[in-house]
């Protein structure tokens, strides 16, 4: 009984890898979330506010939480699948251009959680930039959040180290030759049910693109 868990376990791990191809992305790696690094001195990037997003968004500090808060939120799930796109751009210091490929990116994110859903499948999702469901947030407006349940923090927001996370799964994080990489993660609550002591704590290599 406990092999045909697990079994099925892998099979659904295997399945989410496979929609994430499908829905655009060009890596696709399960790993634990203890391997997720949070540094909370991170936030203060957020404070700077240069993406104009701080106190304006129901996603982005301070209004998502502390960065406790956000850690905590994570802790939650045992396993994350880290989702990765590498963009060609024509020059890497547009910022108007790498917007554009985040804003891609992100709608891939909304599409693979779709899919996911479409199987009766829930989890936390992390996006590459600030949630953009709607024109302008509900925050801006004094109105509550239009979709609690879809609204989604970036990893900033989570302050989680995206360099030290790419590492872990043995993807690029510094591109060269004008290339851009943009990342997002899908937790699931599937993941805590998972026993310590099966392989799939060995799956890096078998579960990614």
């Amino acid at each position: 009984m406990a092999e045909d868990i697990d079994r099925n376990q892998e099979e659904e791990m295997e399945q989410a890898v496979k929609i994430a191809v499908n829905s655009g992305f060009h890596h696709a790696v399960w790993i634990d979330s203890k391997e997720l690094i949070f540094d909370a001195a991170l936030r203060k990037y957020c404070e700077e506010n240069l993406c104009g997003n701080y106190g304006k968004n129901y996603a982005c500090p301070p209004d998502c939480g502390t960065a406790v808060d956000m850690e905590e939120r994570v802790r939650k799930y045992k396993k994350a699948l880290v989702l990765q796109t590498i963009t060609q751009v024509e020059d890497i210091m547009d910022s108007q251009e790498t917007k554009a490929v985040k804003k891609r990116h992100n709608q891939k994110t909304r599409e693979f959680v779709a899919r996911m859903e479409e199987d009766r499948k829930q989890g936390l999702i992390i996006m590459a930039g600030p949630c953009s469901l709607c024109a302008n947030c509900g925050i801006q407006e004094g109105m509550p959040c239009r979709f609690p349940r879809k609204i989604a923090s970036c990893l900033s927001a989570y302050c989680i180290n995206a360099q030290k996370m790419a590492e872990n799964c043995g993807l690029e994080y510094w591109c060269k030759d004008n290339r851009v990489a943009f990342f997002s993660v899908y937790l699931t609550e599937e993941a805590e049910e998972i026993n310590e002591g099966s392989e799939l704590l060995s799956f890096s290599d078998k579960m990614r693109w």
